[in-house]
């Protein structure tokens, strides 16, 4: 009988340990921003993080005014999911903005480079006239969803 009794303290030792690994364990971003370490984020912690702080009130589901773990987790993917979906309208716009150059006659549309960042238009490359230029920046300014374009674009040398 002696002997077993090592065995059963081994074998509970083994359960405890087991059971402590399986605990889950805080993110050390959320860990970082819970400066008091309560387990949550109040809505002065989660300032830290701007991502977070701006879809507090939208993750915030128990409406305690305070972030769990998981309530966290969902602001900062909401978060991402706006990222990408302004990375996704802008690269629209930069097409829409492409091809309103194609279409607008009088515009040597090859030598035009367009980058889009939350809807600013930068256009930027040679034309052959300052009258290009000009009909460059209104054919991007005409697309939806542009709010500003930067007209960059240089005239050729002469030769």
């Amino acid at each position: 009988m002696k002997k077993n009794i090592p065995l059963l303290v081994l074998a509970a030792f083994s359960v405890c340990a087991h059971a402590q690994d399986a605990a889950p364990q805080k993110s050390p971003d959320f860990a970082k921003l819970d400066k008091n370490h309560d387990g949550f984020l109040s809505r002065e912690e989660a300032k830290a993080d701007k991502r977070v702080a701006k879809f507090f009130g939208k993750a915030d589901m128990n409406r305690d005014g305070k972030l769990n773990e998981d309530e966290w987790l969902k602001a900062r993917s909401m978060a991402d999911r706006q990222k990408a979906g302004e990375y996704v309208d802008d690269s629209t716009i930069t097409a829409k903005v492409k091809s309103a150059l194609l279409a607008k006659k009088g515009v040597s549309s090859a030598e035009i480079s367009v980058e889009t960042y939350l809807g600013v238009v930068q256009l930027s490359g040679f034309v052959d006239t300052a009258d290009q230029v000009q009909l460059a920046g209104r054919a991007a300014r005409s697309v939806k969803g542009v709010k500003e374009v930067k007209n960059s674009l240089n005239v050729k040398p002469k030769p």
